[in-house]
């Protein structure tokens, strides 16, 4: 059992006592077994306490679920027997175990400690002197509410450990997305140092040169030119300078004209006035993504990117006609380092949005990022 629930059904167990002493002591009942439940009791109360220091020191042994369970189960029997038998108000702590075993997130289990819990009622409605006439009924009426019970803390397992799977799933996801996204940035910074020494400082030592010797200053000029460029767009990769001077339409502009430079597609950016502002920093970086997304694997000759509010959403769309996507393939691009949609879905999903993506083979791509109004300045 996890430590958590551990520490959980320890603190019930303590809770219970004072019910089950008080249960016993102000209700009346049958008591021809009675005899022996002040001293039940007080062992009940010892094991109780020893279990919940055990769970809650950080040093203590932890004793086997297996023999906790067991101890329970024998308690509650004998506490139960000696306080009224089938008709003690004790009898509801029985309808506890069931939800205490879904706890471990195991439906087998569950429904075996359900099992057990309604077969050790019944024998202790067999086995306590009652009168033969008013027995029956009464204690078939209980089992069946614990059947129900047990039924009940199954389904409750199974739902836990469904979503404890999912818990899982998605915190596997993450550190994979996470320790792929550092990957990738660890490429990007490596593809720029190594564009930045290739080209611009080759072009500066090759006019440096140049200088030295016979000071051809067309040459001089042609290279200046060219590191020029080449520096503009290593800062463009870095943080566009449009974005803060131009706005978000100029910004998705030149990353649509570079884009489409690059892979030699078509584009057009259409940003409808009232979808700018406090987000244009988070339109940005999913446009981008989304667009590099195209440029890798798209081979497409036209996209378009759309920025527009819709239903109190901020709606940005990256449409391509290149030859689309299956499911299979989308559903393995990161474990296959292909982090972009991934990383986009991540950055909506964050801000209570949602990432929609139509795609089929050989009809092209749309990517729609809907973020709600409000959450978008989040990003």
């Amino acid at each position: 059992m996890p430590s958590e629930s551990v520490r959980v059904w320890a603190l019930i167990r303590l809770a219970a006592l004072p019910a089950i002493f008080l249960g016993e002591r102000l209700v009346a009942h049958p008591s021809p077994r009675s005899a022996p439940f002040g001293a039940l009791i007080v062992a009940a109360t010892v094991y109780a306490l020893l279990a919940w220091l055990a769970s809650s020191a950080p040093r203590a042994p932890r004793p086997p679920t297996a023999l906790l369970a067991v101890l329970d189960l024998a308690f509650l029997c004998v506490l139960t027997y000696t306080s009224g038998g089938p008709y003690s108000q004790l009898r509801y702590a029985f309808f506890l175990l069931p939800v205490g075993a879904a706890l471990l997130l195991r439906p087998l289990l569950t429904a075996a400690a359900s099992l057990v819990v309604v077969v050790a009622y019944l024998a202790i409605a067999l086995l306590y002197p009652t009168d033969a006439n008013a027995a029956g009924d009464f204690e078939l009426t209980q089992a069946l509410y614990l059947v129900w019970m047990g039924f009940a803390a199954v389904l409750l397992a199974r739902l836990l450990a469904r979503r404890a799977d999912e818990v899982a799933r998605l915190a596997a996801g993450r550190g994979r997305l996470v320790a792929q996204a550092l990957d990738a940035e660890d490429r990007e910074r490596r593809r720029l140092a190594g564009a930045l020494h290739d080209e611009a400082v080759q072009n500066l030592l090759a006019a440096r040169h140049e200088l030295a010797g016979s000071g051809d200053l067309a040459f001089v000029r042609r290279g200046l030119d060219l590191t020029v460029e080449q520096l503009r767009d290593a800062i463009f990769d870095l943080h566009p300078a449009a974005l803060d001077h131009a706005g978000l339409a100029a910004a998705l502009e030149a990353v649509a004209a570079r884009a489409g430079r690059r892979a030699g597609f078509a584009w057009a950016v259409e940003v409808a006035p009232e979808a700018t502002g406090a987000a244009d920093q988070l339109v940005f970086a999913l446009a981008r993504e989304l667009v590099l997304n195209v440029v890798k694997h798209a081979e497409a000759r036209n996209v378009i990117v759309r920025v527009h509010r819709a239903g109190g959403e901020l709606v940005l769309e990256v449409a391509d006609d290149g030859r689309g996507l299956d499911a299979a393939r989308l559903r393995a691009a990161p474990l296959d380092g292909h982090i972009g949609l991934a990383s986009a879905t991540e950055r909506v999903e964050a801000l209570d949005g949602a990432l929609e993506i139509a795609a089929e083979p050989g009809q092209g791509t749309l990517v729609r990022a809907r973020i709600p109004a409000g959450r978008e300045q989040g990003g």
